[in-house]
């Protein structure tokens, strides 16, 4: 226990400074990465856990208690801590929880080590099996009904962690409100949680402010962000306030037609996927063209493209973002992830897709949901696009399109934390003239 005293007191001294950053982003980016779980990932893959059960407690506790001091909140609840401690791809933080990665860590080690301890040992490696393995294997069997013969299998550690985190992301949705689950359905898309993953570079359209970011993560976790409901203070351009119920957790904000959150979101994304058409080399890309339709001035998409779809002379694509917790949807949980999106896509189709045909012209709608995910349809368009930049330029079409998801996932969480915090009541006080 010396050590694990010794090793706890360095990641406290470390931690106390990592504050001192005053940048949440960076703080949280270096936390995970350098000062969590992997501090101490030697010491689970050399050590039987139960022989480290009060240790994994103490460090649990480290781990959740820096976590909180980077929201700023005095602690969290067990299911927000759950949460948090699943991976990115799980609706999580991807702060590990050492008392659900420790069997997976050790035996994940014997795994690898076997013929090398066995040799060591002067047994034969064929029969020989660590003691407490067994044990292990079967507590894994219980929570998650998952079978695995020791030894005979590759990536053993991947795929028993992997097994540990989806029972708990299970268990968190078989407890979970209706909007808790949408919630954590929708933080599962694909690309969705891009922006935790990216490094806090403003210079590359990655940045977000430190109350941003509080606020993005906050909302992830189901932190109430308000002590109470209130009526929305936003104003319409003819002054009128919305008035419209402000929940705690600031759902109402994110879809509010009153004030410009809507409208300075929607143009952030075309912007950017504007900015990456053009690095693509398409032919005459215009944003926001109208007079398209005979008749109209209405506009049937916000890029158009020349020459991009055979059979069509321009291509139009309209973007649109949706938000997976508003009230026609809290009231069910929905079955899969991207429905809402989806049903977003469909009604583009059904609004646009034959006036654009008898024009002559491709309709491609690009439908998001506020918290990151995506149509197939989207993936399929950056998909071409970065395809065709990596082809011109000779960089990797992969990283291309990497750091185009992050721009986009950062974007998306950015002013959906904005919208709750320009939707913050100001307190009244007197002001210096």
């Amino acid at each position: 226990m010396g050590f694990v005293k010794k090793k706890l007191d360095s990641l406290e001294a470390v931690c106390g400074t990592l504050k001192k950053v005053d940048n949440a982003q960076v703080e949280f980016a270096l936390f995970r990465g350098c000062l969590s779980y992997n501090k101490i990932n030697h010491l689970l893959r050399t050590c039987p856990p139960d022989l480290l059960q009060d240790a994994l407690v103490e460090f649990d506790d480290h781990f959740q208690n820096m976590v909180a001091a980077i929201l700023r909140v005095p602690c969290l609840t067990e299911d927000q801590w759950d949460q948090a401690s699943l991976p990115v791809k799980l609706a999580g933080l991807g702060v590990n929880q050492t008392k659900v990665t420790a069997a997976s860590a050790y035996v994940g080690s014997c795994t690898l080590t076997k013929s090398l301890v066995a040799a060591i040992l002067g047994v034969d490696a064929v029969k020989f099996e660590p003691s407490g393995v067994p044990a292990l294997l079967a507590a894994h069997e219980m929570v998650t009904g998952k079978v695995h013969i020791y030894l005979y299998e590759k990536s053993v550690q991947q795929k028993i962690s992997t097994e540990r985190h989806t029972a708990l992301f299970d268990a968190l949705k078989a407890r979970s409100s209706a909007r808790a689950h949408n919630l954590f359905l929708a933080c599962t898309m694909p690309h969705a949680s891009d922006w935790l993953l990216a490094p806090p570079v403003p210079g590359l359209g990655l940045g977000m402010q430190s109350d941003v970011f509080r606020t993005a993560l906050k909302f992830r976790l189901r932190v109430p962000l308000f002590d109470a409901p209130f009526p929305c203070p936003t104003r319409s351009n003819e002054g009128k306030a919305c008035n419209a119920e402000m929940d705690v957790f600031g759902d109402h904000a994110a879809c509010c037609h009153h004030g410009p959150s809507l409208l300075f979101r929607h143009n952030n994304v075309r912007d950017i996927l504007g900015h990456a058409a053009r690095g693509a080399g398409l032919t005459a890309v215009v944003l926001e063209k109208k007079n398209q339709i005979a008749g109209s001035r209405a506009k049937p998409g916000d890029i158009t493209v020349q020459q991009y779809h055979r059979g069509f002379a321009s291509s139009a694509f309209d973007i649109t973002v949706t938000h997976p917790l508003q009230k026609k949807f809290l009231e069910i949980a929905t079955g899969e992830a991207g429905m809402v999106a989806q049903d977003a896509h469909d009604a583009k189709l059904l609004k646009s897709l034959e006036v654009c045909k008898k024009e002559g012209i491709h309709f491609v709608p690009l439908a998001w949901e506020s918290t990151g995910g995506a149509t197939d349809t989207v993936h399929a368009t950056i998909r071409k696009w970065t395809d065709l930049e990596g082809a011109r330029s000779g960089y990797a079409a992969h990283l291309i399109r990497r750091n185009l998801y992050a721009q986009i996932s950062c974007c998306l969480q950015r002013h959906l934390a904005q919208s709750v915090i320009d939707r913050r009541v100001e307190l009244a006080c007197e002001r210096a003239l």
